[in-house]
C-alpha cells in the first residue's frame, strides 16, 4: 500500500504541464513573421482512472481530474539571418487523485518554463522550417506553505529539441504540413520529495512527436498527433520505481483563424498505450492573440 500510495504520488506529479515534457501542437515550429508578439491562454481538462507500472496493472477505479490553464507569451524576430522566439509559459490550476482513502490535490502555480527556438531553416516559398529549441524549467516547490501539495516540481529541468516542418500542396491554396520533432528531458534531483523529505531522481526521457495537418479552408486545418515518450525511471531514497516510460499518445487538432490575428484551437489526446503511468484523455483549448510590436508600442506611447 505505501508503495502505491508513492506511486500514485509520482503519478500525479508526472501529469501537470512542464513537469515530464513540454508537448508541442501542430504548427509551433512554423514561426510568425518577425515583430510578432502572441499571447496564448490554454486550458486542458484531464482524466484518467487506471495506474500502470512497469507494463503491470496496479490498480483501477482511480479518479483523475485535472483542470490546469497556461500562460504563453512569444515574441518573433530576426536575429541576423535567423528567426528566434523567446517565450514563457507559465502553468497554474489544480488536480486531484484519490483510490480507497489513498486521495491526493494539488493547486497553485507550476514550474516556469523559458525557451526559445532558434531556425537554421526558415523558407515560406518551399514551406520548409528547421527549429532548434533549448528549454528551461524553473521550479517551485513540491509543497505550499500549508503544507499542502502544489503544482511545483522542486527541481530544475531542461530540455534539448529539434523540430522539422516540409509543406507541401495537395491541392492548390489547401496547403498540408508534415512534422517531427525529437527532444530529450533531463532533470536535477528533488532533495524534498514528499512531507518525508526524501531525494527523488529520474533518468532522462526522449520525446518524438509528428503531426500531419491540412488546411480545409484558409481559417481552418486539422491535424493528426503522435507522441511518444521513453525512459525517465525514477529512484526515490535511492530505490527504483519501476516506473520508466515507454507511452504512446495520438490525438487530433482543430484550429480557426476568427481573424487575422485570433486564432481558437482545440485538442483532444488519448493515451493508447502506457507502460508507466495513467493512461489519460484530455481536452484543450487555446486562445491566441496576436499583434505587431511595434503597432502595439505606437499605441501605447501616443
Amino acid at each position: 500500500m505505501k508503495r502505491l500510495s508513492l506511486l500514485l504520488l509520482v503519478c500525479l506529479t508526472l501529469l501537470f504541464p512542464c513537469a515530464v515534457s513540454a508537448d508541442n501542437t501542430a504548427r509551433d515550429y512554423i514561426p510568425a513573421p518577425p515583430d510578432t508578439l502572441a499571447t496564448m491562454i490554454y486550458y486542458t481538462h484531464t482524466t484518467a482512472d487506471t495506474l500502470y507500472g512497469g507494463g503491470h496493472k496496479l490498480a483501477t477505479g482511480l479518479d483523475l481530474s485535472e483542470d490546469v490553464g497556461i500562460l504563453r507569451t512569444i515574441y518573433y524576430f530576426k536575429l541576423g539571418p535567423f528567426m528566434v522566439d523567446p517565450q514563457f509559459l507559465l502553468p497554474f490550476g489544480g488536480a486531484s487523485l484519490g483510490n480507497k482513502g489513498n486521495d491526493l490535490s494539488a493547486t497553485g502555480v507550476g514550474d516556469l518554463a523559458v525557451l526559445a527556438t532558434i531556425w537554421f531553416v526558415n523558407n515560406p516559398q518551399s514551406k520548409t522550417w528547421l527549429g532548434f529549441t533549448p528549454f528551461f524549467f524553473f521550479p517551485t516547490g513540491n509543497y505550499e506553505n500549508n503544507g499542502a501539495l502544489s503544482l511545483g516540481s522542486n527541481r530544475f529541468g531542461f530540455r534539448e529539441e529539434l523540430g522539422f516542418v516540409q509543406g507541401f500542396d495537395v491541392i492548390p491554396n489547401h496547403p498540408a504540413y508534415f512534422e517531427l520533432q525529437l527532444g530529450g528531458d533531463f532533470y536535477t534531483d528533488n532533495n524534498d520529495y514528499t512531507t518525508a523529505q526524501l531525494t527523488r531522481s529520474q533518468d532522462p526521457v526522449l520525446n518524438v512527436e509528428s503531426h500531419l495537418s491540412y488546411d480545409v479552408t484558409k481559417a481552418l486545418w486539422a491535424s493528426a498527433d503522435y507522441y511518444y515518450h521513453w525512459g525517465g525511471e525514477s529512484a526515490v531514497a535511492g530505490i527504483a520505481q519501476d516506473d520508466r516510460l515507454a507511452n504512446h499518445t495520438l490525438g487530433f487538432t482543430l484550429g480557426y483563424n476568427i481573424a487575422s490575428n485570433y486564432q481558437i484551437l482545440f485538442q483532444y489526446k488519448n493515451d493508447v498505450e502506457v507502460e508507466s503511468g495513467l493512461p489519460a484523455q484530455s481536452f484543450t483549448i487555446r486562445f491566441t492573440y496576436m499583434t505587431d510590436l511595434d503597432s502595439l508600442v505606437g499605441k501605447v506611447t501616443k
